[in-house]
């Protein structure tokens, strides 16, 4: 049971469409911001500890130019990093309305671990000189990549769980959220992907954006192509092993034509991502660099569209008592506004309709449990028809106008609706 649930709200079906669609929006700007930060700070640091290694400062250079160009700044990390996990959290929240799954606990956990990641790697990136990589200042890169892949193993361990509901009730366990298959299949998917859009990604902010970085020597233009294309397609190249097995492993019940179709066009996103990476790696020339990082960002999209067509098809049966606790709560508070207008529904139904009407059997007129169904919940329709009533059904009399208020026609409406909802 997550922690949020005394102050969710369940969505009906249509904000549930619409919790989707933001979901699916935060994760597109959350997921490829955080692989580029994730694969660009592990390369940064890669490169810092080559250069101390070797003494060539145009490691240093390298890495101070990945930390630049692919963290922006620490303003972006919280606009694209912090502020989206945490919407996404609160998504999550109501979607698993109500139900036994641990996922929003987890996604606390991974708030905080990445946040510390942020500060411990935006500290690395603002230490970052041209002159040397020093080990103090790589230690704090180191410190904030074990944070950054602590937070999204967590991160990924939730989400996993959420799109298997038979393990809803046997995730408590910390022995079974480390050594399960699927999770950790899925965090490897994610660093793998990561690599694929931090190397596109380097070559599309040193080469194309803004005219690239200027007055580039042809070493150091080199340097760059030779790991971010060999980088971006071993990972690429790698992708589809992992989707396969992803999908061996997906149980039966989140399967659906829609993720064969989802998948059929991320293999076709790959093979061309493939196909441009092995034109710059024969040809050096990088033209297509904005191609591949555009691509692989295509991707990434069809990746997160693929788990949200599979989460959705996990819980659909959950829905289903998330959408009903949800009417629940609109009547209760439709009553509540009929209540406060110090009208009794109850009151005007004793003393004007019982006479004429039972909620199980026929009198005068047709018995409730028939008729109040049609209107499908919605409370002005019906209060409409005791106000000012016409003869719908031929097989009884016209009801007779009582001369109630709108007020009371309203009280009367919702008292009808709430006693046959219970029955």
């Amino acid at each position: 049971m997550n922690i949020l649930n005394p102050i969710v709200i369940p969505p009906s079906p249509e904000h549930a469409a619409l919790l989707n669609l933001i979901q699916i929006i935060t994760l597109l700007v959350f997921l490829p911001f955080t692989g580029m930060l994730l694969g660009g700070s592990m390369l940064s640091v890669f490169f810092s500890l080559k250069a101390i290694r070797t003494g060539e400062n145009i490691y240093a250079r390298f890495a101070c130019d990945i930390m630049r160009k692919l963290s922006v700044n620490r303003i972006t990390g919280y606009i694209l990093g912090v502020i989206p996990i945490v919407t996404i959290t609160l998504v999550y929240a109501q979607f698993l309305f109500d139900s036994t799954a641990v996922t929003v606990n987890l996604l606390y956990i991974s708030i905080f671990l990445y946040i510390a990641a942020v500060v411990f790697l935006y500290n690395y990136r603002s230490f970052f000189t041209l002159n040397s990589a020093e080990a103090p200042r790589t230690g704090q890169g180191i410190v904030g990549i074990f944070f950054l892949l602590f937070s999204l193993f967590v991160f990924i361990t939730s989400t996993t769980i959420a799109q298997n509901p038979e393990s809803w009730s046997g995730t408590k366990s910390i022995l079974y959220i480390i050594i399960a298959g699927p999770v950790i299949l899925n965090f490897l998917f994610f660093v793998i992907s990561s690599f694929a859009i931090s190397s596109g990604a380097i070559l599309y902010f040193f080469f194309i954006w803004q005219g690239g970085i200027k007055e580039m020597e042809s070493g150091y233009a080199k340097l760059i192509r030779k790991y971010s294309v060999t980088i971006a397609m071993i990972s690429s190249l790698l992708q589809p092993v992992f989707i396969f097995l992803w999908l061996l492993i997906l149980p039966k019940f989140s399967v659906s034509p829609s993720i064969y179709i989802n998948i059929g066009f991320t293999l076709l996103s790959i093979l061309i991502t493939c196909n441009l990476l092995y034109i710059i790696l024969k040809s050096s020339d990088t033209k297509y660099a904005g191609a591949v990082f555009y691509i692989i960002f295509i991707t990434f999209t069809f990746l997160i569209v693929k788990d949200q067509i599979a989460f959705g098809n996990a819980i659909k049966e959950h829905m289903l008592t998330v959408y009903q606790k949800a009417e629940e709560i609109s009547r209760e508070k439709t009553a509540n506004v009929v209540t406060s207008s110090g009208v009794n529904g109850e009151e005007i139904y004793n003393s004007k309709c019982s006479a004429c009407h039972r909620f199980d059997q026929k009198l005068v007129g047709p018995p409730y449990k028939e008729t109040v169904p049609k209107y499908n919940g919605d409370v002005k329709k019906l209060s409409a028809f005791i106000y000012n009533p016409v003869k719908v059904n031929p097989d009884y009399p016209a009801m007779p106008n009582q001369g109630l208020k709108k007020k009371e026609a309203e009280a009367v409406a919702q008292f009808l609706m709430t006693k046959v909802g219970n029955k």
